[in-house]
């Protein structure tokens, strides 16, 4: 079984707290005599609510910014033990009254293909060990805060205790193209996964279109809450850029299309650029900047080259931090959301249009059920088809040709992204959520 560290934070050797131990001893303490509190005649413990993670808890942080947030407020009420990877840094951040942490002995390089695709077989064999911890631990609920295939079938199996899932994404459907052994295992992982929906505690989606589709696959209404995504509203927000701009080689006059996030083939970003290319050889002052890499950048510096636009492209790479990846959104005038419009891709809300919306960019997304909830044609940005050219190329020229517009419709983005995507808020609903299913 893995090493799953007793001290109370983390195992590479972050300072205790006082409430912490005091809740060890009345959690594991017990546990490790095979009872409980009741069962000793105590009075009732507190309820126990288990996270399981496949990142550490900064990786959650960075992907779910409001998790920091969830762990304090469930903490004063309840014992909490989250069990994740190694926190790469700042782990006293995490540090609060009523929370645990269980953390294996590495780290995963979310840049790298290679080693999330290692980490995610050690994740799936840790997984039914955890599992396991936490039938012992007598958890009132476990929440894997995952998407990834069968996690939480497989929790379910070897814990024997109740089950919320997070559900916002697919991805035996976003990877079979890629990977075309997955689509062997397809049905066999989608059996699995509707049997997990169907006898889950509850389910947390991040829109009304993956809430739909569950209860639509045997998933019962009241166990299936929406709780959106959320953005950190310091770090992505409207700023002056001209420095940026001038650095980045780009005029006062040109308009500069914006694209960041990886370059994976599953957001079809080399066929937005083929739709470009016309444009930009009509009109020298249409830019276009990349953040961002990944297996479709040696295709996009291709279209670039063959087409003679290096002074129109800009790639940058990924960049140090989010507040630079910010900086670079307010340099640019249009915010792209782009999917190839797999089924999956109608279940979810874009990091990109998040970003994009929070730093008050005009939206060009792609015509999908998810982002059609934050998205409103004509109001926080334009929409088009997946597959239509045309109809992409008409909403570029509409907005490249009208700067109040895009100011107006930045504008807009902004207000729709703060009400729907504010950390506190959706803490909040987080953990509504959460305790509605205890």
């Amino acid at each position: 079984m893995p090493h799953l560290s007793h001290r109370s934070h983390y195992t590479q050797g972050t300072p205790n707290v006082q409430v912490e131990r005091v809740v060890d001893r009345a959690g594991l303490f017990s546990y490790a005599h095979g009872m409980d509190e009741r069962e000793q005649g105590g009075t009732s413990r507190r309820k126990r609510v288990a996270f399981i993670y496949r990142y550490s808890v900064n990786d959650h942080d960075e992907l779910y910014p409001v998790m920091p947030g969830v762990l304090r407020k469930l903490g004063e009420s309840y014992d909490v033990l989250y069990i994740g990877l190694k926190c790469r840094e700042q782990a006293e951040k995490y540090e609060f009254p009523g929370v645990r942490y269980r953390c294996l002995p590495w780290t995963v390089n979310r840049k790298s293909s290679a080693d999330k695709w290692f980490k995610a077989i050690l994740y799936y064999i840790t997984l039914p060990f955890f599992a396991l911890y936490l039938r012992g631990w007598r958890a009132d609920v476990i929440w894997v805060e995952e998407s990834i295939p069968i996690a939480g079938r497989l929790t379910q199996i070897f814990s024997g205790r109740p089950l919320v899932l997070t559900m916002n994404d697919f991805f035996v459907e976003v990877y079979k193209e890629t990977y075309p052994w997955l689509k062997v295992f397809g049905k066999l992982v989608f059996s699995m996964d509707r049997k997990a929906w169907r006898i889950a505690r509850g389910l947390v989606t991040r829109t009304e279109s993956m809430r739909q589709y569950l209860i639509e696959q045997g998933a019962k209404p009241n166990r299936v809450k929406v709780v959106r995504d959320a953005v950190m509203p310091d770090v992505f927000v409207p700023a002056e850029a001209g420095e940026l701009r001038k650095r980045l080689g780009f005029a006062d006059e040109d308009i500069v299309v914006g694209q960041h996030g990886i370059l994976h083939p599953n957001k079809g970003i080399p066929r937005v650029l083929k739709w470009m290319v016309p444009v930009m050889k009509e009109d020298p002052h249409l830019k276009f900047l990349v953040v961002g890499e990944g297996p479709d950048l040696a295709t996009l510096k291709t279209i670039v080259k063959k087409n003679e636009l290096e002074k129109q492209a800009v790639f940058v790479g990924w960049l140090p931090d989010h507040k630079e990846v910010s900086a670079h959104l307010n340099a640019c005038d249009i915010g792209l959301a782009m999917r190839i419009g797999q089924f999956s891709d109608h279940f979810h809300v874009t990091g990109a249009v998040k970003n994009c919306m929070m730093c008050g960019l005009p939206v060009l997304a792609a015509r999908l059920r998810g982002i059609e909830e934050v998205v409103r044609e004509g109001e926080e940005g334009c929409l088009f088809g997946v597959e239509s050219a045309i109809e992409f190329r008409e909403k570029l020229e509409k907005l490249r040709a009208d700067k109040w517009l895009r100011k107006q419709m930045g504008e807009k983005a902004r207000q729709k992204a703060v009400a729907e995507f504010d950390v506190v808020q959706v803490a909040k609903k987080a953990v509504a959520a959460l305790e509605s299913f205890l």
